[in-house]
């Protein structure tokens, strides 16, 4: 997979905001690369690249080359990311049921993810929180429609126009990463190394998606 940087357009106003799908890209040690899909593996990933972009240095524990060349590529591609760096992520769990390949994961950052939080994610737990109280159960009619309502609004709000991250050539653009597989002494999984990521276009020739199909 060849990832390339690219030149993202200034924005004409201060408060611009961004959400971006995300593919996932996995190797063995000196292997090749292919987007990962399950769910599970998709999960752990995307937890991992959340937990780097989230998190706040200390002089104890530096941060590794890797992962500051990520922060700072992000800071140069999101604007929102820069003056709030801060980032969540939204699954689209539909996905999976579709035709064909459609990231399953997506990131919102700055203050879109704040309030993203406020305004969907919180009242999940919060209905959780009486149900499992009165009810011993999380699960009422409140909390089912609390969650209805992520998955549906979560959606169209990460895939709303005016916050999807564009190039200079007009495209959205996705945020492909790459890992690498972590074995122990026994050829056992024990977790992903985070390699590089890279913003491509979503469609078209360029896309890493429509190349691996064609094996390029």
């Amino acid at each position: 997979m060849n990832i390339q940087p690219i030149q993202f357009q200034q924005p004409k106003q201060i408060n611009f905001k961004s959400t971006y799908p995300v593919v996932h890209w996995v190797a063995e040690t000196n292997g090749s690369y292919a987007p990962a899909l399950s769910l599970e593996i998709v999960r752990v990933l995307q937890r991992k690249l959340v937990s780097i972009l989230n998190k706040v240095p200390k002089a104890e524990k530096p941060v590794g080359f890797a992962e500051q060349k990520l922060k700072t590529y992000m800071k140069l591609c999101d604007l929102d990311f820069r003056k709030t760096p801060f980032v969540r992520s939204f699954y689209d769990w539909n996905s999976r049921r579709e035709q064909g390949f459609k990231p399953v994961s997506y990131v919102i950052s700055g203050e879109d993810a704040i309030s993203f939080n406020e305004d969907l994610t919180k009242e999940i737990g919060r209905n959780k929180g009486i149900a499992k109280s009165a009810l011993g159960n999380p699960y009422s009619a409140e909390s089912m429609m609390a969650i209805n309502n992520y998955v549906r609004n979560g959606l169209k709000f990460v895939n709303n126009p005016k916050k999807r991250i564009t190039g200079n050539d007009g495209n959205t653009y996705v945020l492909h990463t790459k890992f690498e597989v972590i074995r122990n002494k026994n050829g056992k999984i024990k977790g992903y190394n985070f390699v590089d990521a890279r913003f491509l276009p979503e469609k078209g020739p360029n896309n890493p998606i429509e190349r691996y199909r064609q094996g390029g």
